[in-house]
């Protein structure tokens, strides 16, 4: 009976082991068979409605939701890359006007999207040859908490759009889109757009940070250059605070329409193609321009590069006096 039981432990050891060896085995093929061995998370346009972990690379192929309530988790090094899909994907949404004809990221609930300097976080194209607006945006709708830090945008038609989001947006870098960042107020969403846009670099783009429609921006220390068609544009309705900023090198430094709160305060505003600062029609309103560099210390060169009331009488007039004689220390992103 003795010699019976120790071979029945002796074959249950060696089923055991067989098991945990096949275990290991599955273990790994699932392991070679994911992100690791190159191969992306596919996800498909949907519903996203628990909180979910993106990390290492993501395919998104369509608009894709994160429910209220549910919470995306972007980790850092993650790469997001966005296929281009033809404009016929809105039929189905109720506010299509709050959305691009792109696949884009809809976020109800929340995203944290938080890399770090070594390790940032990329939302871009899948194509192999990648344009503007070849996906939508990371588009906030009527939500609050959101974070984006160290994250590299490309090749959206708006990288970051907020209709009633509030968001962080801290030492990013923005190249390649329509625009940006963009952001109004929606009437009918009980979250007003609150943005604090902080030392990111802002370049290559058709258009720089782009506001309106009651909005209230904090943008600070960020470098803002070598955008196509602008690198502030402020809309009726909003307030701003700008401060500590490099706005250098775009067509036009900073376009402003029918706005009654803005503060430009201790920015390096200079090198714009067209205008360093443009007053569009209807910006009846005077500006507070007080303390900038604006690359001179010459009166005469300073305004030929101003539009305002002494070009059209019907525009406000900004005032520039008490000009920096020198680049403005700590201004701009952080290298």
């Amino acid at each position: 009976m003795e010699i019976l039981n120790v071979t029945k432990s002796v074959k249950h050891r060696a089923f055991t082991k067989r098991m945990l060896f096949a275990f290991l085995g599955m273990v790994l093929s699932f392991w070679l068979a994911g992100p690791a061995s190159g191969k992306p998370m596919i996800v498909e346009k949907g519903v996203i409605k628990s909180d979910t972990v993106w990390e290492k690379e993501v395919v998104v192929r369509g608009d894709v939701e994160i429910a209220r309530g549910s919470t995306l988790i972007v980790m850092p090094g993650t790469v997001v890359r966005f296929v281009r899909i033809e404009a016929n994907g809105l039929a189905d949404i109720p506010d299509k006007e709050n959305h691009f004809p792109r696949a884009e990221l809809i976020v109800r609930g929340k995203i944290l999207a938080q890399g770090t300097r070594d390790r940032m976080i990329l939302f871009t194209s899948a194509e192999d040859s990648p344009h503007p607006a070849d996906w939508g945006a990371i588009n906030l709708l009527d939500t609050r908490g959101n974070i984006l830090e160290f994250c590299e945008v490309s090749y959206a038609n708006t990288g970051l759009h907020c209709h009633g989001g509030q968001v962080i947006v801290a030492n990013c870098y923005f190249h390649d889109n329509g625009v940006a960042m963009g952001q109004k107020n929606v009437k009918e969403f009980e979250t007003k757009c609150v943005t604090s846009i902080l030392y990111n670099r802002i370049t290559g783009n058709g258009g720089g940070v782009l506001f309106g429609k009651g909005t209230s921006p904090a943008i600070s220390h960020n470098e803002i250059s070598n955008n196509e068609f602008y690198g502030i544009f402020g809309k009726k309705g909003s307030v701003a605070n700008v401060r500590y900023n490099n706005v250098v090198r775009n067509a036009k430094g900073i376009m402003l329409y029918a706005m009654e709160g803005f503060r430009l305060r201790e920015n390096n505003i200079s090198d714009n193609e067209k205008y360093n600062i443009s007053l569009l029609e209807g910006q009846t309103w005077d500006v507070d321009a007080r303390h900038n560099w604006w690359g001179t210390t010459d009166k005469e060169k300073i305004k030929n590069l101003i539009w305002d009331k002494d070009q059209d009488e019907a525009l406000g007039r900004l005032d520039f006096s008490d000009f920096a004689d020198s680049p403005v220390e700590g201004a701009g992103a952080l290298q």
